[in-house]
């Protein structure tokens, strides 16, 4: 669901209860019917500026655990013969050689799937891709 719907039908309920306070009052002669105008425009007011503030937590979440992960560059910590262990963004992940191959320690790695928290990585040159990077 889009988050500016999401936020309007939050809004719902309170604009129901005010409406009905203003509506009470307006009914036993203590609000005029110009200031319960006001209130209700003010208060709709209030909730249009308010958005941009809610608005990302709204937002469906990004990914998380070693999805969030997928395409950041490591450094093998110890040999994938195919199973072993990555330092990714200072931190340890237990990581698993794509396509089975032996990656020895201290290789450049590249996540290319997670698993849960278990990620898939292939070797990775950085020198090649920055070449492609800047020749393409």
């Amino acid at each position: 669901m889009r988050p500016w719907l999401r936020y309007t039908l939050l809004q719902v309920p309170g604009l129901i209860l005010l409406g009905a306070l203003l509506y009470a009052g307006w009914n036993r002669g203590w609000l005029g019917g110009d200031l319960a105008v006001l209130v209700m425009l003010l208060w709709l007011l209030k909730d249009v500026l308010l958005y941009p503030l809610y608005r990302p937590a709204l937002q469906a979440p990004g990914a998380s655990g070693g999805a969030a992960l997928i395409g950041c560059e490591g450094l093998a910590r110890s040999d994938l013969a195919p199973e072993g262990f990555i330092l990714i963004r200072g931190e340890r992940w237990q990581a698993r050689s794509h396509d089975g191959s032996v990656i020895s320690q201290g290789t450049p790695v590249r996540v290319v799937a997670a698993n849960g928290l278990r990620l898939q990585v292939v070797r990775h040159n950085p020198r090649r891709s920055q070449g492609n990077a800047a020749g393409g």
